[in-house]
């Protein structure tokens, strides 16, 4: 429970919002999957929560092949994934991203720029997001600015984010169709955050083949392996230069031991798992 007081305020524009949120020891809330609960740890004691759920502006969502995929820092993640069936046609990545984000309640009140700004290795949305090149406008009283998501992290519960500043969409560009997998591995079959996870987008499958390849829970961010990316680039999808291509990604991580599973054992599973995404998406040439 929630030992100390605090006081509440929902706006219903993003101008009164930003004002409010420049004072000291204010906090935003949307799901309030993390704040509540390091509210209810004592982690986090803000004298005042401003509700944004009543911005409309926040709960935007627009998709073309021309202009991609915007959405706003409103929508929960269930919708996202159950009210727009482009999403899982052509971002399949983040779509199982989003649907291994805790348990279905939680998903129904959790955000996915929540889920970033949380900024936990740990992220099950953020390595999809790395995958597809996403692009984060943040907002505050100085105007806007954009971000790329893989320079959003900074380090274990750490972004860009500057105080009084929102993230109050993000864009996802269309290049092309894809296919993809995330993949998590944690300590039980029930809902629990990744010892590891493994997003793996190839756009335009057919044609160039461009396979990129991002990670949580084996860095102090998500991370995306770019050297892994460059080396497969153009080759044939040979069991030989699979194999290296996971090396590449095992070679580029840098986990910890905690208490979702051993360093060694992440270690491992880098290496493991891209082989296996790739031939679930029956990339491989198999005996070559």
């Amino acid at each position: 429970m929630i030992t100390f007081s605090y006081d509440y305020v929902k706006p219903k524009t993003l101008d009164e919002a930003l004002e409010i949120l420049n004072k000291e020891d204010v906090y935003p809330i949307l799901g309030g999957t993390d704040l509540i609960v390091k509210m209810r740890a004592g982690r986090i004691k803000p004298k005042l929560v401003v509700d944004l759920k009543g911005i409309d502006e926040l709960f935007h969502v627009d998709f073309s092949k021309d202009a991609g995929l915007t959405f706003g820092a409103g929508l929960k993640l269930n919708v996202l994934i159950e009210e727009f069936s482009y999403i899982k046609e052509y971002y399949p990545t983040l779509y199982q991203g989003i649907r291994v984000v805790g348990g279905y309640q939680t998903r129904n009140r959790g955000t996915v720029v929540g889920n970033i700004c949380n900024a936990s290795p740990a992220s099950d949305t953020a390595p999809a997001l790395l995958t597809y090149d996403a692009e984060l406008t943040l907002v505050s009283l100085n105007g806007e600015r954009k971000v790329k998501i893989k320079d959003f992290f900074t380090g274990p519960g750490k972004t860009v984010l500057e105080k009084g500043e929102i993230v109050k969409s993000i864009h996802i560009p269309y290049e092309g169709e894809s296919i993809g997998r995330y993949y998590k591995v944690g300590r039980i079959k029930a809902v629990d955050l990744s010892t590891i996870g493994v997003a793996l987008t190839i756009i335009d499958p057919e044609g160039k083949r461009d396979i990129r390849i991002a990670l949580a829970s084996v860095a102090p961010t998500p991370l995306r392996v770019f050297k892994a990316e460059e080396f497969i680039k153009d080759k044939e999808l040979t069991m030989k230069n699979v194999e290296e291509f996971a090396q590449i990604v095992q070679d580029s991580v840098n986990p910890i031991t905690d208490a979702r599973g051993t360093a060694e054992y992440r270690k491992r599973m880098a290496k493991i798992l891209p082989i296996k995404l790739l031939r679930e998406l029956n990339m491989i040439k198999e005996g070559l």
